[in-house]
């Protein structure tokens, strides 16, 4: 594993996950009274594995980490959350305040939210048979967020917290999450992202049945305020540290507006007839590979229909059994 010193005190550590990315991107940060961990990984033997081997080659005992931040409540992010709590004895596990309250809902132990979200993509036009399959995928991830952490203590917007020896400063970024966080040093200019910006791939901003009603509105209000941030080094979830801040908030920005420029497209050459959303994911991102990426491509072909129909652009048609999408 190669744990990398991205800024003086800050260890970057890739954590193994069963998707496509392959890996997370952790932070260790050292403080003057213990260690931050930043983000975790799924709660698996291969996250379990490679923390035991970061915090014994950082020199970092149990007793060592004063707290856990967490950026958002995504799996791949929360999962060992609470492991590494028990494993260290950390007092605190920091979150987002509106992440923080969602973790309960989506990570409901009856797995009530699952069936809810095969419904709502039913509702979307999506066969039965991959309905099904994503009901049990989000089942199945369910148990690599266990144990949740114990009495996860909410972030304010605007709040300001000590992690690792720096002041760093917390900015709501909703839309790839609904409380996603991000964490900047006005000082250095350190900025820990989250899934706020990735390099050479795009944060996936989905509509959930428990989300905003219109996440891409807010994820692109999040990029404009994100490229005003006197950042000098990003620190993403995943892939490669982003040294130019604004310029890839700009690129990403850019690549939305392409993504609803081709909705418009299949919506015209669709007529009055219009289009399920299964029918929109289909035609943006064509048959994906994997459950996961179905999942995905779904919700983020949604959120951008979403998007259109609160600008007046298009009707949403919800009077027979599916729902369906039409210029206006």
């Amino acid at each position: 594993m190669q744990i990398a010193a991205v800024a003086d005190g800050v260890f970057q550590i890739p954590v193994p996950v069963p998707m496509p990315l392959r890996w997370v991107n952790c932070y260790a940060l050292k403080g003057p009274d213990g260690w931050t961990l930043v983000d975790t990984g799924f709660h698996d033997p291969g996250a379990e594995a490679a923390w035991r081997e970061a915090m014994d080659r950082l020199g970092i005992r149990p007793g060592d980490v004063e707290q856990i931040l967490v950026t958002h409540y995504h799996p791949d992010h929360l999962g060992a959350a609470g492991w590494l709590q028990a494993v260290t004895g950390a007092p605190v596990v920091r979150m987002p305040e509106r992440d923080a309250a969602l973790v309960p809902v989506v990570w409901d132990p009856r797995g009530e939210q699952a069936w809810n979200l095969a419904a709502f993509f039913r509702r979307h036009g999506m066969p039965a048979e991959v309905a099904a399959a994503i009901r049990e995928h989000h089942l199945q991830h369910r148990h690599l967020v266990e144990p949740l952490p114990e009495g996860l203590t909410p972030i304010a917007d605007g709040e300001e917290l000590r992690i690792g020896g720096r002041r760093m400063l917390a900015y709501w970024m909703p839309g790839h999450s609904e409380g996603l966080m991000v964490f900047l040093n006005p000082e250095d200019g350190l900025c820990l992202l989250g899934d706020m910006l990735l390099m050479k791939i795009t944060p996936n901003v989905p509509l959930w049945p428990w989300g905003l009603q219109d996440p891409l509105a807010a994820f692109l209000e999040s990029l404009d305020r994100m490229a005003r941030l006197p950042v000098r080094l990003g620190l993403p979830g995943h892939r490669d540290l982003i040294p130019d801040v604004p310029g890839r908030a700009r690129e990403i920005r850019e690549h939305h507006a392409r993504r609803l420029e081709e909705v418009r497209a299949l919506c015209r050459a669709a007529g009055p007839r219009g289009l399920t959303g299964w029918d929109l994911s289909r035609g943006l991102f064509g048959d994906q590979p994997s459950i996961h990426n179905q999942r995905f491509a779904m919700a983020e072909a949604l959120a951008h229909a979403e998007h259109l129909v609160q600008r007046g652009e298009l009707v949403r048609e919800e009077g027979g059994e599916t729902v369906g999408y039409r210029l206006a």
